[in-house]
């Protein structure tokens, strides 16, 4: 732990210039004081804090965060996140009684807002293991649950390297629900105690499946026409858009009708992106100013946060980024429960099961390269069955693994009901 402390002030500095180059300087002072719980808000006390890293995250539990007042009642709730947009996107869907950045992973502001809100536990989502709040949190007796619970395969060797550090503070957590047995596996390998464990599924299951009634009235809202074929590429990353360019630009040869939105993972890349396509001649609309436009975008670029899992019901294609260069791939679920046929590339280590169970089911296509790219959605454009069959078999499959939101409930009020002297104390991890 000295030795994480000292690493973690070094790279303070860093960290500060990161978020001012995401966020701008003033949002980034703006959201300070709650980085380092200054100040006493009018926050409700006694509060079930539920901790989402970003906009990902926070879709994720949503549902679960709904649900709580009803299996907890009159416990509030407080939602923290790590990005700005996170919190953002928490309070404009009204999530919780109290929405806050999270506190940095030092002792002081962890104490600091412990003291304002007395949690009632801690409810950590995917893979937010910040060492001195477990530490902190487990030294007040405040149970800590992880939900949702999933170590990447480019996380798990650095996570494994550092089990000295790890190991004790997760033999301390009180529950961990994990995706699958392969996220189980890895939290038994880094300390957590087999009773701890359970295998509780993918909340990302659990988002209700949209009115499909709806999808014409979003393809008007973002300016498409009835019968324009609408490609939408989602969560992109670098070196992927240029890929998308290139098909696109091959195929509006034979679809001259066809539109495309491009919508990076990071939206700060936005006017990156919209200047990829606008230097090939094509008409570039950014979503932020798609009210104010004349005319009709060949390309809309989406700048906002938040819209991505809607647009989706505008596509007659999707293709989820993140999978054609190897950054581990972004959620399919969001054009899967639109019924809209899916592809991704190859690189969906960070949805390996979720990817595994759509292609064994027939309900997306794995494209390994720009080739295969330019092919498999001309194959879907050209074909109005094929589009059906794919389209079908993916909201299928995103209905039938719906489960994960009862299980990670009982799962938190099991840990609720652990005696405070019965939680455990960071100690020496059996497996370093």
């Amino acid at each position: 732990m000295t030795f994480y402390s000292a690493l973690f002030f070094l790279m303070s500095p860093i960290l500060f210039v990161g978020f001012v180059w995401r966020y701008g300087l003033r949002r980034t002072l703006r959201g300070l004081p709650e980085r380092f719980s200054w100040g006493r808000e009018s926050s409700p006390t006694g509060v079930l804090w539920v901790h989402a890293a970003s906009v990902g995250e926070v879709r994720a539990v949503e549902n679960f965060i709904r649900a709580l007042p009803e299996q907890f009642p009159g416990v509030p709730r407080l939602l923290t996140t790590t990005t700005v947009n996170g919190k953002e996107l928490a309070q404009r869907l009204g999530l919780a009684e109290s929405v806050r950045l999270a506190p940095l992973d030092r002792p002081g502001p962890v104490a600091r807002l412990i003291d304002q809100v007395k949690p009632k536990a801690l409810v950590l989502v995917e893979t937010e293991l910040w060492p001195h709040w477990i530490q902190t949190l487990s030294r007040h007796r405040v149970p800590v649950v992880v939900i949702n619970g999933r170590i990447s395969d480019k996380a798990f060797p650095l996570y494994y390297w550092a089990r000295g550090l790890f190991g004790p503070l997760l033999s301390t957590l009180a529950r961990v629900g994990v995706q699958s047995p392969t996220h189980a596996s890895r939290y038994l390998q880094l300390g957590a105690l087999p009773e701890s464990v359970a295998i509780t599924g993918n909340l990302k299951f659990d988002v209700p499946l949209p009115d499909l009634s709806r999808r014409a009235a979003l393809r008007t809202a973002y300016g498409f026409s009835g019968d324009d074929p609408v490609w939408v590429a989602g969560s992109t990353h670098p070196g992927e858009e240029s890929a998308v360019r290139d098909v696109f630009t091959s195929l509006r040869k034979k679809y001259p009708g066809l539109r495309l939105v491009a919508a990076p993972r990071h939206a700060q890349r936005a006017g990156e992106v919209a200047r990829l396509f606008s230097d090939q001649g094509f008409r570039v609309c950014l979503r932020s100013r798609l009210s104010s436009y004349s005319g009709s975008a060949d390309v809309l670029v989406l700048d906002t946060v938040g819209e991505l899992s809607d647009l989706y019901g505008a596509a007659t294609v999707a293709f989820v980024g993140g999978s054609l260069v190897r950054k581990g791939g972004q959620n399919p679920l969001e054009p899967a429960r639109w019924g809209v046929p899916t592809l991704f590339g190859p690189h969906m280590e960070n949805f390996r099961e979720v990817a595994a169970l759509f292609l064994e089911n027939q309900a997306a296509v794995s494209v390994s390269d720009l080739k295969a790219l330019t092919s498999a959605v001309d194959s879907l454009l050209s074909s109005q069955d094929q589009r059906d069959r794919l389209g079908s078999a993916a909201r299928t499959v995103a209905d039938r693994q719906r489960g994960a939101l009862k299980s990670n409930l009982d799962l938190l009020g099991e840990a609720l009901a652990i005696p405070p002297h019965q939680l455990r104390r960071p100690g020496r991890c059996a497996t370093c």
